[in-house]
């Protein structure tokens, strides 16, 4: 097993970011690729603190791809043009110097909290590139996300990424989701003690009418944290696979 910490210039964002990648020993030259992001705060060591990433790795021979996505929400704004930055340099840069496919089929996209909104947006904008995508305790309502006082991220950090009421139309999943009609695999899941768990009922109920006979909803014990998100992400990748 290969664990390759990556750091790079990117002439998108003019500064350096970082990439923690796992790679199995069978040699292969088109590996299923898994995009797996992480949650405010994190960073692209997230998983590999929490969870046995080198595992999941070698039971499925996937590559695993864990980038930095700082704080941005996956999206582009003033404070970072990120979603930008993925779609357009990263991906490339990641297929050029990986041994991984770049089929639809044999790309998915993972995240929790954050990172799980940034999944289920960039996966359903990019319908082509991605053929599933998994997000556990996602946030499903930026609004919402925004005004709950048991969220983590201060208002004027979330302002500066979406500064407008239309923006927040604009980012929400469900008007993502209908504008494009993606066609992926979709898998959710929540603890029922998590602060979202309501939002994430009702996105479940969304997808169950909009994306059905693709949708899967994965009810788990806990609340929003690593234990939860730790206790469940082997069914997760087996449901991937």
């Amino acid at each position: 097993m290969v664990l390759m910490n990556l750091s790079y210039r990117t002439n998108y964002l003019h500064t350096y970011f970082k990439t923690t990648v796992v790679v199995p020993d069978t040699n292969k030259h088109d590996y299923t690729a898994v995009w797996l992001l992480h949650g405010y705060t994190g960073d692209d060591s997230a998983w590999i603190r929490h969870v046995n990433v080198e595992k999941m790795a070698r039971e499925h021979n996937w590559v695993i791809i864990m980038p930095e996505g700082r704080n941005a929400f996956y999206s582009d704004s003033n404070f970072i043009p990120y979603y930008s930055y993925f779609i357009d340099e990263f991906i490339p840069k990641m297929q050029n110097l990986l041994p991984i496919s770049k089929s639809r089929a044999q790309n998915y996209i993972v995240g929790s909290s954050m990172g799980g909104y940034g999944a289920l947006k960039i996966a359903f904008l990019n319908d082509l590139q991605f053929s599933k995508v998994a997000a556990l305790s996602p946030i499903t309502d930026i609004e919402h996300f925004r005004d709950n006082p048991k969220g983590p991220m201060p208002k004027n950090t979330f302002d500066s990424i979406f500064t407008s009421p239309e923006e927040i139309a604009q980012n929400q999943l469900t008007n993502i989701y209908n504008k494009h009609q993606p066609q992926q695999q979709i898998l959710t899941l929540c603890g029922d003690e998590d602060f979202m768990h309501e939002d994430n009922i009702m996105f479940k109920n969304f997808l169950s009418i909009h994306a059905k006979g693709r949708y899967t909803w994965m009810p788990v014990k806990g609340n929003h944290s690593w234990k939860t998100w730790g206790e469940n992400i082997d069914k997760v990748f087996k449901w991937l696979d």
